[in-house]
């Protein structure tokens, strides 16, 4: 048995482990570690055990992030929602070990772990928890009619709404349709006081994902013009609603229901069980009710850290800090509020 690290974007072992794993997800995938790796230059440090015939057992991922203005540490995964360890709890516990070792050689002052795998309780090995975030999953059926008839009285009224007022619906794989949402990422962000993700991302995302048919956008048009986009993840048998934009001038033709809806309906057909709505911060009720109403299950979604809680990312969004680069994001130019995205978003993961 060997510890090593390895870089999984050129680690041609890693996507086949990752999809033998039960708790595998697309954060876990080498395309979303090109991604990360690509638009913010962070250096991944998955620990992996390896048998005598260098198959892969055993990882806990993690991305090494350093920053002047938030501190160096390590991360399971920075901008991911979830990325737990994966393999035999006995040898998770190993590689956490290496990572602590590794910490007190000067890898980062902390590391974090954006969830964890049934076995050995984290508090017993020295991890601190944080319940904060939650996440949302609805379990899909055969017949996407029949989850039509659960969802709440206010989502089918949304859905028809739209249809009855124009909206149209088409998912693509398009790199030109990915820079038509990210406009409207932008705006969206700014009214809510939220940086944008560089363009970067955005292209390395198109490269890594979409281009490999791990991932599409949908977007809404009404009258010749964009009103609403989501894109969307696709790994194994889920597909993960990610990133969200919309027109606030548009809002009541309820794009959004009929972007959601037409992407569930395609999930349906094509086989995939479970619809990831994504993570929301407790404060985000309006965002909370949208994705309930559709019969998506709250889970909680605790995170890890050690030696302490700290970080960004530990930070409650009702925090002043989170008010102040709300604040900041408002009162920003659009171009400034792009660039300060494109500068300052490598620190917050």
């Amino acid at each position: 048995m060997n510890i090593n690290t390895i870089d999984p974007t050129i680690d041609k072992r890693w996507d086949e482990f990752v999809a033998s794993q039960k708790n595998g997800a697309v954060f876990h995938t080498a395309a979303w570690a090109r991604v990360i790796k690509e638009a913010y230059g962070y250096s991944p440090r998955y620990y992996v055990i390896e048998d005598d015939d260098s198959r892969i057992r055993a990882a806990i991922p993690f991305f090494q992030i350093k920053s002047l203005f938030t501190g160096n540490r390590l991360v399971s995964l920075p901008f991911s929602d979830f990325c737990c360890p994966l393999g035999n709890n006995e040898e998770v516990v190993c590689l956490l070990n290496r990572a602590k070792q590794e910490l007190g050689d000067g890898a980062g002052s902390y590391l974090e772990i954006r969830g964890w795998p049934e076995g050995p309780s984290p508090a017993s090995l020295g991890l601190h928890r944080r319940d904060y975030h939650l996440l949302y999953v609805l379990d899909l059926e055969p017949e996407a009619d029949k989850l039509n008839e659960k969802f709440h009285d206010s989502v089918r009224r949304g859905i028809r709404q739209a249809e009855k007022r124009g909206v149209e619906v088409r998912m693509t794989n398009d790199e030109a349709d990915l820079d038509l949402f990210y406009k409207l990422h932008l705006v969206t962000r700014k009214k809510l006081g939220v940086l944008p993700q560089p363009h970067s991302f955005f292209k390395a995302l198109y490269q890594n994902v979409i281009s490999q048919k791990l991932g599409f956008t949908g977007l809404a048009e009404s009258e010749g013009k964009i009103i609403a986009g989501v894109v969307f993840l696709k790994y194994k048998d889920t597909v993960y609603y990610k990133f969200n934009a919309s027109d606030e001038e548009y809002l009541q033709k309820r794009p959004n229901h009929l972007v959601t809806w037409e992407a569930i309906k395609s999930a349906c057909a094509q086989n995939y069980k479970h619809f990831d709505f994504g993570r929301c911060s407790p404060e985000e009720e309006g965002l909370r009710t949208f994705k309930t109403r559709w019969g998506a299950k709250e889970i909680k979604l605790p995170y890890y850290y050690y030696p302490k809680v700290q970080g960004i990312s530990a930070a409650s969004e009702n925090s002043i800090r989170y008010r102040i680069m709300r604040l900041f994001s408002r009162m920003m130019p659009l171009a400034a509020f792009e660039s300060a995205g494109s500068f300052l978003y490598r620190h917050l993961g």
